[in-house]
């Protein structure tokens, strides 16, 4: 049986000023961390028989029956454990947990010291990365009440907001909810780290007298008896610690970074000129790789999945795709590897805010928008190229009919050149034809004329020779001889 101490009253002397209010949980603590151990030590002081309605401290209805016994119970057993173990615990070199940004903030003057958010993945980035969540842990361990808490949402918003009341005053910083959402998921993480090595050392001891006497240096006496109890009687914490333990055993990747978060390491990689940090993709490497060499085999196949799996939508998409449509194919490609259901993004550190279902179907939207648009965008390519086309096509059918008149307009041109040639060739032959038959007309009435003159001369002869035969020209010697004188003609004549 173990104490569950609550309060209902405001936190006295704290000037808070939120407008927004998380609903507050039935029975949560509303105690700092050392006025839970004051608490504590006031009702373990009350005498056995004391009931609930005695107690100046309220408690829920679920822990009346353990709070009258638990005080003598606690005080004996502790007491007892204590003696067998030996006596107390050597004391250790302490805790020094925010003694940088200490050191910082007194080197600058007592002022605030800087801090940036990044805008992609979530956690702190830049020179005091470190020095913040030291000094997130120094606060929540000043600030969180250990005692009655079994989990975050047990502890009171007033106690979370004193965090962030703490964290503003050292840190230049807004106060405006996403701030305090930020702070606050540090602060629970830390938290629930905190938790979980008081775990670890709980379970590095066999008997409750050898934890009690091994108090761990950052813890009161009372805090560690109630967690020990807790610890070990819980059956929800059991539970839940079990099925953690289980999916850590589960755990196929493993990162190489060490305590640098993944925000950081963005930013270390980012861009210096244009200020773009790696894609899911890229920074998964960068956190699984060491000088090439992966982390395990595990972590490769997700990476060699997801890379693969981004070629083919671009190949698909015919573009690049965009931060978005990446991780979610990473994310997708994660699942489908190690065969994981949940829900929380992978590859960007716990600060990675995830999703809520408007921003998936947002997201869905958006996706399907540039799609369309990427698809509208290659039908106009696709429509301009068509015309272009067209127009060229119908340029060179332009051109071609162009070329066709030409050539028949020069074919026509020719042909009437020839037809002319042909013309001036026929009326040349028919003048030659003509002038011929006027030369041989000519020439044979030239013979003619002479052969009558030689007959009439061989007839008056007087010296002929009584008994003699006159001399006669034959019709076919003088054709002979015309044909002749018509040749020697055609060759001295110089159209020829």
């Amino acid at each position: 049986m173990f104490i569950h101490i609550c309060l209902v009253y405001p936190h006295k002397g704290t000037m808070m000023n939120f407008t927004e209010h998380p609903p507050v949980k039935k029975g949560s603590v509303l105690l700092t961390r050392m006025e839970s151990i004051t608490a504590y030590k006031n009702q373990r002081g009350q005498p056995k028989s004391a009931t609930p309605e005695q107690s100046d401290i309220p408690v829920s209805a679920n822990d009346m029956c353990s709070l009258a016994e638990w005080p003598s119970h606690a005080r004996r057993n502790r007491a007892r454990l204590q003696d067998e173990a030996g006596g107390q615990k050597k004391k250790g070199r302490g805790v020094l947990k925010g003694f940088k940004a200490s050191k910082k903030r007194f080197a600058n003057g007592s002022a605030k010291l800087n801090i940036t958010f990044s805008e992609k993945l979530g956690g702190t980035v830049g020179m005091n990365y470190r020095s913040f969540k030291d000094d997130v842990v120094v606060i929540i361990k000043r600030k969180l009440p250990l005692i009655g808490v079994r989990t975050w949402s047990d502890i009171h918003p007033t106690i979370h907001r004193l965090i962030v009341a703490d964290i503003i005053d050292r840190w230049d910083l807004e106060d405006t909810p996403e701030t305090e959402e930020k702070v606050l998921k540090i602060a629970k993480e830390r938290y629930r780290g905190w938790r979980s090595t008081l775990s670890s050392t709980y379970k590095a001891y066999k008997t409750d007298a050898a934890r009690l006497a091994n108090l761990p240096e950052d813890l009161q006496p009372e805090e560690w008896e109630w967690m020990i109890e807790y610890f070990g009687t819980d059956s929800k914490f059991q539970e839940r610690s079990q099925k953690n333990a289980d999916n850590r055993k589960k755990q196929k990747t493993k990162h190489i970074i060490g305590s640098k978060s993944y925000s950081q390491v963005s930013f270390e990689k980012r861009n210096l000129e244009t200020g773009e940090e790696p894609d899911c993709i890229a920074l998964w490497e960068l956190t699984h790789t060491n000088n090439g060499t992966w982390s395990n085999t595990d972590s490769q196949k997700v990476y060699d999945q997801a890379l693969e799996e981004v070629k083919n939508k671009e190949a698909e998409t015919e573009g690049p795709l965009s931060s978005e449509q990446k991780n979610n194919v990473f994310q997708t490609a994660y699942k489908d590897t190690l065969e994981c259901n949940s829900s929380q993004p992978r590859g960007y550190g716990y600060m990675a805010k995830t999703s809520t279902g408007s921003e998936k179907f947002r997201i869905q939207i958006e996706e399907q928008a540039r799609a369309t648009a990427a698809t509208q965008e290659r039908n106009s390519q696709l429509s301009q190229q068509v015309n272009d086309l067209e127009d060229q096509l119908q340029a060179e059918r332009a051109n071609t009919q162009e070329r066709i008149n030409l050539e028949r307009a020069e074919r026509e041109q020719l042909e009437e050149r020839l037809k002319e040639e042909r013309a001036e060739r026929e009326r040349l032959l028919q003048e030659e034809r003509t002038s011929r038959l006027e030369f041989e007309k000519n020439m044979m009435a030239k013979f003619v004329e002479l052969s009558k003159q030689i007959e009439t001369q061989q007839t008056s002869s007087p010296n002929k020779t009584p008994g003699s035969r006159p001399t006669a020209i034959s019709s076919n010697a003088l054709i002979q001889a015309a044909a002749r004188q018509s040749r020697m003609y055609k060759a001295m004549d110089p159209k020829n």
